[in-house]
């Protein structure tokens, strides 16, 4: 009988033992995976470039803001403009409203956001939103699409005031001025706006430069006083200012001289100064002008970080240079201006004026108007904010 053959020591052997080459081969799959060159991970993309002009972004709608067709103008010059507003401007019953409150954009056309800015101001405010009505105007530009058939201009322009283009499918020119004077002409009726008190003309940026030359220049204020309706200006960190007269302020911060003509030309030209004033303007007398700029209702609002003499959206034209480095100091420089001219002559000259710094805002609409001081001036005295508004310090006058 055949004995089986004896086992060799191999097969004796235990079995760690005789599974050692084959880990030993897995652990070199896995240091070979661990040091062979892996693929880039997908870098993330950077964010958009910073919005200087809306450093807060608006919440997401749940349906995109509409705007509504405005026909405005006398007959034989009739045209439109878009408007955003807070009630069916067509449809509804206005013999509620109290006051109205015109919000002019900045130089990106963006009227539905300022829109927002009032309307969140509202919210605060529930008593004051059934009789506030809210109009922001778009000043619409010659490459903007979906603005067929209605006045628009080329580029900024609107904010100096000048006309819009002529083209086909467009209304005849008509200045932004002049769009304001037949806004606010619109608002004086009494059969449709019986309860209507006052109006405040409100803008920011871009939209400032506009409203505070046109307080200055208009012709309507007047008429609407004598009708019983109180118009307010709003004006918050313009890049300029009409000066009405030759003097800007002195390098050393030492009062106000004729700028040096050597260095800018056209400092004292129309946008800056009184120079070539547009043909809008029936009253070219400084003198005159300046008096009765002084009668009106302006509420100035600086924003105490709008200080960046680097800002892109600034105006470095020499004639805006002229008038200081940053919109703080050139809106500072006005104020103190003002209170120069007044005091000047026989008889100081009466300043209807507030002014107000607000504390760590920058060229902001939001911050500017949600600010303590900002509320108050778009919606009147014990207007309320949000809890985080910014606190505002009034500006006196220099040596007050």
């Amino acid at each position: 009988m055949r004995r089986a053959p004896a086992p060799s020591a191999a097969h004796l052997a235990p079995a760690a033992t005789r599974l050692a080459p084959w880990r030993a081969l897995g652990a070199a799959f896995v240091l070979a995976a661990l040091l062979a060159p892996r693929p880039a991970p997908a870098q993330t993309p950077l964010p958009d470039p910073y919005d200087y002009d809306e450093t807060v972004p608006a919440p997401k709608r749940t349906a995109p803001l509409r705007w509504q067709p405005v026909e405005l103008g006398k007959p034989g010059h009739r045209y439109k403009i878009p408007v955003y507003a807070n009630r069916n401007l067509a449809k509804d019953d206005l013999r509620d409203i109290k006051q109205v409150l015109i919000v002019v954009h900045g130089v990106k056309r963006d009227a539905d956001r300022y829109y927002d800015t009032a309307a969140q101001l509202l919210t605060h405010n529930p008593d004051r939103a059934r009789d506030t009505l809210i109009l922001a105007p778009r000043f619409s530009g010659s490459i903007d699409s979906g603005f067929a058939g209605m006045a628009a201009w080329r580029k900024s322009s609107w904010e100096d005031g000048e006309e819009s283009i002529q083209a086909n499918g467009r209304p005849a020119p008509v200045t932004s001025f002049q769009v304001l004077d037949d806004l606010l002409r619109s608002l004086d009726d009494r059969k449709r706006l019986p309860a209507l008190a006052g109006i405040v003309l409100a803008g920011h940026s871009a939209g400032a430069q506009l409203v505070q030359r046109y307080a200055i220049l208009n012709n309507v204020d007047g008429p609407l006083r004598r009708d019983g309706l109180m118009l307010r200006y709003v004006i918050a960190n313009p890049s300029s200012y009409l000066y009405l007269s030759n003097e800007r302020p002195r390098p050393d911060g030492k009062g106000y001289a004729p700028y040096e003509r050597g260095i800018c030309p056209t400092y004292n030209q129309y946008k800056y100064g009184t120079d070539k004033l547009p043909a809008y303007s029936r009253e070219t007398d400084d003198s005159r002008l300046f008096v009765r700029y002084a009668a009106r209702d302006v509420t100035y609002l600086l924003g105490g970080a709008d200080n960046n003499p680097e800002h892109r959206l600034l105006d470095k034209t020499c004639g805006a240079e002229a008038q200081g480095a940053t919109r703080l100091a050139r809106g500072t420089a006005y104020l103190q201006y003002e209170y120069v001219l007044a005091a000047r002559g026989p008889k100081p000259v009466p300043l209807h004026r507030s002014s107000f710094e607000v504390g760590g805002v920058g060229h902001d609409n939001k911050g500017m108007f949600g600010s303590v001081c900002g509320a108050q001036a778009l919606l009147g005295s014990g207007a309320q904010t949000g809890e985080r508004a910014a606190a505002c310090d009034i500006i006196p006058p220099r040596g007050k």
